[in-house]
């Protein structure tokens, strides 16, 4: 393949390619007659790899230092506990994200939970306004809506004191 052909197949542009191989994480396995850069399976496999690295967080510089820690471990074992250190590190970062990503989506269902009860209401604008909505589902709000109902929207009058002015009891 060519460094065009291959940066299409796995998404990243041409240049990025050149990138990945002026740090030594891609090495192209020939050049054609013209002085273009050949790959083969084995660049869209280490490719693959980088991508994926990448994606667990681990930069180009974190990489290109791994990459050369393994080419100059002893034997197989040191290398290979080279890549189980960051694979560990990373498992432990990926699922305290899991677990923050899992409490944020809790929030946000609880948030919609609460929000479902206004839907269709004529009443004010915000639950802390409304008796109504104070009485039914209580001012404990969740953390997705109690932010919105802590201050008026930004630029403009509190709901709250203009549907009191207008003689409707908040």
């Amino acid at each position: 393949m060519t460094i065009g052909q291959l940066a299409r197949v796995v998404g990243k542009s041409a240049r990025a390619l050149r990138l990945y191989e002026e740090k030594d994480l891609l090495v192209p396995e020939a050049r054609s007659a013209g002085g273009f850069r050949l790959y083969g399976a084995s660049a869209l496999v280490r490719l693959r790899w980088i991508l994926k690295l990448s994606e667990i967080g681990l930069s180009l510089d974190d990489i290109q230092s791994m990459l050369a820690e393994i080419g100059a471990a002893e034997n197989g074992d040191k290398a290979m506990s080279v890549l189980r250190s960051e694979y560990r590190t990373r498992l432990v970062e990926i699922d305290a994200q899991m677990r923050r990503l899992e409490a944020l989506r809790e929030a946000l269902n609880a948030g919609l939970r609460y929000m479902e009860r206004c839907h269709g209401c004529p009443r004010s604008p915000l639950p802390r306004c409304c008796k109504g909505c104070i009485e039914e589902v209580g001012d404990d709000f969740p953390d997705m809506v109690a932010g919105l109902t802590a201050q008026p929207p930004i630029g403009q009058d509190d709901p709250c004191r203009r549907i009191a002015g207008d003689g409707d009891d908040p």
